[in-house]
């Protein structure tokens, strides 16, 4: 067994402060692997501690009993500390291998747009899917328009699985896979009773043995979103084959991931249908619109409301609402650099990306930092950059904290004073350096305070005569319209002064988007 370094220096100095006392670290086996001191003569007590994979005895001299109560506190305490320095150990295992995940879905995501045809492009995929996600099986089902059939179009499997690839080419949409396509959206996951099985024996699903993981690939929005197909993982490589086994089952990381490659897959995919069926919307259209949130997210003491508009049929903007590792909700407005598809494929890149960092971060600035780092080459590699801005927010508590990437400044409209603040942008620009520390700010909200999170489409925007509107008329707009009014209502109104301000000068030259919170709790959590 191997105890950690600071451990061992603990246990080496005990035998030195007090005399007489020996102590020994034993393996699973109760072999002895390291000593410390030596026994003084008539050593009957002792105490002892079980830590992973061993234990730790330390003989106490006759005539010294309270030693002995005050040695077992301090190994104790010791022992909680393997425990922790363990899980921290874990903890960090499991994050480079999470970020190695990331970082081989970037590098697959700009290959699947120069697929030679759709059947290409899914089983490029569905290869890397099974690769970064560590499954068994991965298997994409494409629909048939008007029958309720699907065609397996790419499958990569595990060929020493003892059921083998027997997977028809065409199957029937019935069971779990009728669910999956039925959904709105989310994943669907199923972890099988040992010796169950799902389907018919020539379905995907039956080809799990322990859990699967099913979710819709679609592409388009609200009333326009299409339905492509399903994406199927199979089985957690190194689940355990007998229930009551310690198992690495599909957990919160395999849905991110399915859900995350599920939205690639159906962006391109779609994209191409959209582009040979001569559809108005274009390639890059499509895939922008993929990313967006079709709704604000709920956050208890916030109103949350947002607005996007594209300038044309490529756009860079972005907003995104995530989930981070602590609980809290990031909200996040991003603008990359060109219109054209270079640009949508690195903000489907961005949000990807960004969603599975925060499944493992609780700080904004530390998941801006590890952004930075994965998504260096990519931006360089494109000439393109990337700038981005978030606020953090605490269910009931309105201590927010603000981190930007060379983003637009955040504007803050406080009650006490009815004025607009400003907070300035300090941070570097993602794609600029690979090695980038930012840092967050702490902002303190009272009741009825707001906060204007926009991108540089409204303060660039032009009237007929070629003056911008800038931020000091937005600053104006913002503090009028922030008295006594919701979120949804403020964002509409700068919609409207925008609109209005533009009047006949011709479609706006770059995207529009717009984030307004507005708290209705105070600092400490209370209710006004």
């Amino acid at each position: 067994m191997t105890i950690h370094q600071d451990s061992t220096e603990l246990l080496a100095a005990i035998p030195r402060v007090f005399e007489g006392v020996a102590v020994t670290v034993l393996d699973g086996d109760g072999v002895a692997r390291q000593s410390f001191g030596a026994a003084a003569d008539g050593c009957s007590a002792s105490v002892r501690i079980e830590v992973p994979a061993g234990a730790i005895v330390a003989a106490v001299p006759d005539g010294a009993p309270e030693l002995v109560e005050l040695l077992q506190a301090l190994l104790d305490v010791l022992k909680e500390r393997e425990r922790l320095e363990g899980d921290m150990e874990s903890m960090n295992d499991r994050s480079m291998s999470l970020l190695e995940q990331v970082a081989m879905y970037g590098d697959t995501l700009p290959k699947l747009s120069g697929g030679a045809d759709d059947a290409d492009i899914a089983q490029q995929a569905v290869a890397a899917c099974r690769r970064a996600a560590g499954v068994r099986h991965v298997v994409y089902l494409s629909c048939q328009p008007g029958k309720d059939l699907c065609e397996v179009v790419a499958h990569c499997g595990d060929e020493s699985s003892p059921h083998g690839l027997g997977v028809a080419p065409v199957v029937e949409v019935r069971g779990f896979l009728a669910e999956v396509l039925a959904s709105d959206g989310e994943p669907i996951m199923r972890t099988l009773t040992r010796g169950g099985r799902m389907g018919e024996p020539d379905s995907a699903e039956h080809l799990a043995e322990r859990d699967i993981i099913g979710v819709p690939v679609t592409y388009g929005a609200g009333d326009k979103r299409i339905v492509l197909g399903a994406l199927l993982l199979i089985d957690k490589i190194g689940s355990a084959p007998v229930a009551g086994d310690a198992r690495d089952d599909f957990g919160t990381w395999e849905t991110e991931f399915a859900s995350s490659f599920a939205a690639m897959l159906g962006a391109v995919l779609g994209a191409r249908k959209t582009a040979a069926l001569g559809k108005e919307l274009s390639m890059a259209q499509t895939i922008q619109r993929q990313v967006l949130p079709d709704r604000a997210v709920a956050v208890p003491g916030f109103d949350i409301a947002s607005s996007y508009e594209a300038c044309g049929a490529v756009g860079g903007d972005y907003f995104e609402y995530a989930r981070l590792a602590d609980g809290r909700t990031l909200v996040v407005v991003a603008d990359v650099s060109g219109h054209n598809l270079a640009s949508g494929m690195l903000m489907v890149a961005a949000r990807s990306t960004l969603r599975t960092l925060a499944s493992v971060h609780g700080d904004a600035a530390a998941l801006f930092s590890a952004m930075a780092a994965l998504m260096h080459d990519d931006l360089q590699r494109t000439e393109r950059f990337l700038t981005a801005a978030g606020v953090v927010l605490a269910p009931g508590n309105g201590g927010v904290d603000h981190v930007s990437a060379g983003h637009t400044e955040l504007m803050v409209y406080r009650t006490d004073g009815d004025r607009v603040e400003r907070v300035p942008s300090d941070g570097t620009i993602l794609g600029f350096l690979p090695d980038v520390r930012y840092e967050s700010r702490r902002l303190r909200l009272r009741a009825g305070d707001c906060m204007l999170l926009y991108t540089d489409g409204i303060t660039e925007a032009v009237d007929q005569a070629g003056a911008m509107f800038g931020e000091d008329r937005l600053a104006a707009v913002f503090a009028q319209l922030a008295r006594n009014r919701s979120a949804q209502r403020i964002v509409d109104g700068i919609v409207a002064e925008l609109d209005s301000y533009r009047g006949g000068a011709g479609a706006a030259d770059d995207d529009v988007t717009a984030v307004v919170i507005r708290c209705l709790v105070d600092d400490a959590g209370g209710t006004p």
